[in-house]
């Protein structure tokens, strides 16, 4: 029997340390073998710029001044502001911009931002779609850098780099900030290795021609995942376009916002099976290693723990191992505390949002299997920058 558990205790481990270690470095590895693509810096299409909407009446005025300031060519650039059924003042704010060159297509009912985009694509003159949040603010450059790599006909879909921006008083800031450090480090060499594995929804561009039509799951995945299913293009990382974006209002809200992601995620698997099957994808590799690995992790800590109690009554190695989990996670619950308080120190922070990232996912696992879901795009409340 106890075969059995020692047997469980390095499936789990292994698991978890392939997960958020393994995976990366080999990617990395293999990476750096691939050499690099370099995008045209004068391509110049005709580009839409898509600006989701609702109720954003505190953020729609400071988006449109942002968007007006991109340095790209006005003449090539549409903008265009969705209002999904805004009951306050989002459009009429947004109306106050049409006479300087801004379109708003205001939908009287709320449909969700997978309906809107539906309905938008194939009416809007770019040649390239650029989706972004209210609440992001884009480097000036961030759109040229963007389009640039749609000069490579087999490129589909680009996305940007996501900056957290780190607030006094706001904890949850300096997790968000490391961990898409870390997804960035990852998408860049799943980039140069073929494609990155979904986009940042605050700021990615997609070829008109091949945006498919977006079933009521998480556009900003399911959109470049579903190209690369049906076309098998690239879906490219350009980690110089730069967007910026506050962080959640607290810890709540952003652990609401992790569990709705992977909800969605999950929602997905039977639309883009195909991407699990090496005879079908070239990605197959880079899906199941970076997304649906990440399902496993929590069961995988729990069956390490659970293999651990059973194991230490009788092996000193075992028991050393389960004082170490045990201290890893209350560093985490210390974390928690000093997190709530906006201090961070990373020996107590690390641990915590680790063990905060895998509870959104173990919970959203839970969530799953009731198929009551909101398809309506939810906005995750975020704090205003101050000057």
């Amino acid at each position: 029997m106890q075969n059995v558990e020692v047997f469980l205790f390095f499936a789990c481990f292994l698991a978890v340390v392939y997960t958020y270690a393994g995976y990366p470095l080999l990617l990395a590895l293999v990476a750096g073998l691939v050499p690099r693509r370099e995008p045209d810096e004068l391509f110049r299409p005709r580009l839409a710029l898509i600006i989701p909407a609702h109720d954003e009446e505190l953020w729609i005025r400071q988006k449109l001044e942002n968007a007006l300031c991109l340095d790209y060519p006005r003449d090539l650039l549409q903008i265009i502001v969705a209002s999904d059924g805004s009951t306050d003042r989002t459009v009429e704010i947004a109306r106050e911009f049409e006479a300087r060159g801004v379109d708003v297509a205001a939908f009287a009912e709320r449909h969700g931002k997978q309906d809107m985009l539906n309905s938008l694509a194939p009416l809007v003159n770019g040649e390239v779609l650029v989706m972004t949040d209210t609440h992001v603010l884009l480097q000036p450059d961030s759109v040229g850098l963007l389009v640039r790599h749609f000069a490579d006909p087999r490129v589909a879909c680009v996305t940007g780099r996501r900056l957290c921006i780190e607030q006094k008083g706001v904890p949850q800031g300096a997790g968000e900030s490391m961990y898409w450090r870390y997804e960035s480090w990852i998408k860049r060499n799943e980039s140069r290795l073929h494609s990155c594995m979904g986009a940042n929804g605050q700021l990615y561009a997609v070829r008109r021609a091949v945006f498919p039509y977006v079933q009521k799951v998480g556009e900003d995945f399911y959109i470049p995942m579903k190209i690369i299913a049906d076309t098998g293009l690239r879906v490219v990382y350009e980690p110089r376009a730069v967007c910026l974006t506050p962080a959640a209002a607290d810890m709540t809200i952003e652990f609401e916002r992790k569990t709705r992601a992977h909800v969605s995620f999950l929602l997905t698997l039977p639309l883009l099976a195909g991407l699990l099957l090496p005879w079908k994808s070239r990605v197959w590799w880079q899906y199941v290693s970076h997304h649906v690995m990440r399902l496993v992790v929590p069961a995988a800590l729990a069956g390490m723990l659970a293999s651990c109690i059973y194991l230490a009554r009788g092996d000193r190695f075992f028991g050393l191992v389960l004082v170490t989990q045990l201290v890893f996670y209350l560093l985490s619950a210390v974390g928690f505390l000093l997190a709530r308080r906006d201090v961070r120190w990373k020996i107590f922070y690390l641990p915590f949002y680790f063990t905060f990232a895998n509870l959104a996912v173990m919970r959203a696992l839970l969530r799953w299997p009731r198929r009551k879901y909101d398809y309506a795009w939810k906005r995750t409340e975020r704090l205003p920058v101050s000057s």
